[in-house]
């Protein structure tokens, strides 16, 4: 009975592990001085992905982009006030920054989102940076430990079941791709060929996320 239940709270980690986090993440930021607790769980339930690897390199953009963010806009907004264009400018500057030092798209989003709500809240709230920044850590660091340390998830079986899916597809296609060349590579069937192709190697991708 205690082995079932176990593998009950084991299997359906996606289901209670977000709302703990979020509920501690809040009451951390909470007991922290926080005037804006919410942004705590908001980080803590974006954080969470499917394996803990995703989870911690998530967590880590998200940390770094609100940084920057904060950083950039703190010091820029008392120049350049708060409209619509002020707003793309930070954005477009914070996004010309992320591309010149080739990292990832997701870092390019936190950017923007800290830019847009910085530049916002600031002029109301003098401390939402500091707040902003301080909750977003606590809230990445809750999400990041109860993934990994509560029943962490084992994504070994899907990945093999997902292994097999993609050499039989392999397969598939190899033969499919065979007897297209044979029959002299027509023009009319190339598009559905390549197509597939994409297919599969999506499929790979998904593949690559899963084992994490």
């Amino acid at each position: 009975m205690k082995s079932k239940l176990t593998d009950i709270i084991k299997n359906n980690g996606t289901v209670w592990k977000m709302p703990l986090a979020a509920a501690l993440s809040w009451e951390a930021a909470e007991w922290a001085g926080s005037n804006h607790p919410y942004l705590a769980p908001l980080t803590a339930i974006l954080c969470f992905q499917i394996t803990v690897s995703q989870s911690l390199r998530f967590a880590w953009q998200r940390i770094i982009g609100t940084i920057a963010g904060v950083a950039a806009t703190a010091c820029i907004t008392p120049y350049v006030g708060l409209s619509g264009w002020s707003i793309g400018l930070l954005v477009l500057l914070g996004a010309a920054i992320v591309k010149r030092l080739n990292r990832d798209h997701a870092l390019t989003v936190q950017i923007a989102l800290s830019i847009m709500l910085v530049l916002y809240f600031q002029s109301k709230m003098p401390s939402y940076p500091f707040y902003r920044v301080r909750d977003t850590v606590v809230g990445a660091v809750v999400a990041v430990l109860i993934h990994a340390l509560l029943f962490p998830p084992d994504s070994i079986p899907t990945a093999k079941q997902k292994m097999t899916r993609f050499a039989e597809r392999l397969t598939r296609q190899f033969y499919q791709t065979a007897d297209w060349v044979r029959h002299g590579c027509p023009a009319s069937q190339g598009k559905t060929v390549e197509a597939k192709l994409q297919t599969m190697f999506q499929f790979q991708g998904k593949l690559r996320d899963v084992r994490g």
